[in-house]
């Protein structure tokens, strides 16, 4: 019996992040900075060996304002600008997954993170299977039966793999509450200060009893006065804070086709990119 090959589905801006922080001071051959790109090519290539995927397709984030940022106006406003340098990077990454053959999906005005989800729903409804590599722990909502995420520990060498199951052992909820969890304990990766005086486990508790965040809104009366008074006072606010950590999953995109990555194409765009011994090692892969 011939195992189901699974759609890899890698968060791109993630792993460009952790690869410009690991390998941002690289210059290739042509003086430019190069760390970001391939310490990120480096990974997709691993990521290939390791998961044999019938193909992978790498989410993009769009760099305009999405309506996460209508919904709560200081949404992600703590963190830094990102360095020339890395914004250079970022702009050529696309067209060099691309020449691997590679979907790169950037999609206005959305998040990579909607970009995964939409390929998740794709590929669950063709019966298939997917892999989410991405270190976002809010991608713990798309875990199922189909789908598995995969989190990075070291590298592509070392990763994390997390189920339904592994989302209620880690966190006490299931997926489809990983949401209202965010909701409720807050997000300070992006900025959301979530309830007054409601924690992790106070949430997870909470989401226990109730289901879902409309279900402890409802019930906050049973609660102590602190608590009640902050879901009430809070309630429209905590609502906006659940659509953001909502991950869309209705994005206009196609389902990608089965394919390996044509490595000979992308060993060139590595040298033109300045990565002469990277497009070496990818060339020798025939």
């Amino acid at each position: 019996m011939t195992l189901q090959k699974p759609l890899l589905i890698v968060d791109g801006d993630a792993l460009a992040h952790r690869a410009y922080h690991a390998l941002g001071s690289i210059t290739g051959g042509n003086g430019q900075p190069i760390g970001l790109l391939q310490g990120t090519i480096t990974m997709l290539v691993r990521a290939w060996d390791v998961f044999e995927p019938r193909a992978i397709a790498v989410a993009i984030d769009s760099r305009l304002p999405s309506y996460r940022n209508e919904l709560w106006p200081a949404y992600q406003a703590q963190r830094a600008p990102f360095p020339d340098d890395l914004i250079v990077q970022l702009d050529a990454l696309p067209a060099l997954i691309s020449a691997f053959g590679i979907p790169a999906l950037r999609l206005d005005p959305w998040e990579a993170d909607d970009v995964c989800a939409t390929l998740v729903a794709l590929e669950e409804a063709a019966g298939g299977c997917s892999l989410v590599l991405t270190h976002d722990r809010d991608a713990f909502q798309l875990a199922s039966a189909q789908t598995t995420v995969v989190r990075p520990l070291a590298g592509i060498s070392e990763t994390e793999s997390v189920d339904p199951a592994g989302v209620i052992d880690r966190y006490g909820v299931t997926p489809a509450q990983v949401p209202d969890l965010i909701a409720l304990r807050g997000d300070p990766s992006d900025n959301l200060p979530g309830a007054r005086g409601i924690g992790q486990k106070t949430a997870a508790g909470l989401l226990q009893r109730f289901g879902d965040l409309e279900g402890v809104i409802a019930h906050a009366g049973e609660l102590t006065p602190a608590k009640a008074a902050a879901l009430s006072q809070q309630a429209d606010e905590l609502r906006r804070f659940r659509q953001i950590a909502v991950m869309r999953d209705d994005l206009p995109l196609t389902r990608p086709p089965d394919g390996e990555p044509d490595w000979s194409a992308g060993a060139a765009a590595c040298a033109a990119a300045g990565s002469e011994r990277l497009a070496e090692r990818i060339a020798a892969r025939g």
